[in-house]
């Protein structure tokens, strides 16, 4: 009986490891903006195109509004993802990286009536006389194994061929 109940602990134990999804990245690494922090006025609005992994494909669009400004401005960060490509998308992120500060990571939130549509405001930090710019790294993330391709070749279908190869 004692061993019984240890096999139950021990598989019990192991049911809270496989809960938590597992992503892949969808769009291409490295797409970032530049944020200009502790400038002296706003500075307009910067804006990418994001790409998918083989960086051929449009896959949706990032905004940071403003572009750069004082210490204390809210930037607010808006993704917009290809009607093709918001049901393989299920979660965006935000990479913030300074020399001065190091990096983090947010989770954008999705838009309550448009799956395709992330939103997130960030305010800049620092000392009153600080002067950086500031990396914005914008990923959007599929989850593994949720099977959602929404429609889309994902790359993982294959076409029909009769017996002459065509």
């Amino acid at each position: 009986m004692r061993w019984v109940c240890v096999l139950v602990l021990v598989a019990a134990s192991g049911c809270n490891k496989d809960d938590e999804p597992t992503y892949t990245q969808f769009n291409e690494e490295d797409e970032n903006l530049e944020i200009d922090v502790g400038a002296a006025k706003k500075e307009p609005a910067v804006s990418i195109v994001l790409y998918s992994s083989s960086g051929l494909v449009t896959v949706g669009t990032a905004k940071v509004d403003p572009g750069g400004g004082p210490i204390g401005t809210e930037h607010v960060i808006v993704v917009e993802v290809e009607n093709a490509y918001e049901n393989v998308v299920d979660r965006v992120s935000v990479r913030t990286e300074s020399a001065e500060r190091g990096e983090d990571e947010y989770d954008m939130d999705p838009d309550s009536a448009d799956e395709g549509f992330y939103k997130l405001t960030l305010v800049s930090v620092g000392e009153p006389d600080e002067v950086r710019t500031d990396t914005f790294t914008i990923r959007l993330w599929d989850e593994d194994d949720d099977e959602d391709s929404g429609g889309v070749d994902t790359g993982t279908k294959k076409t029909k061929t009769d017996d002459s190869g065509k």
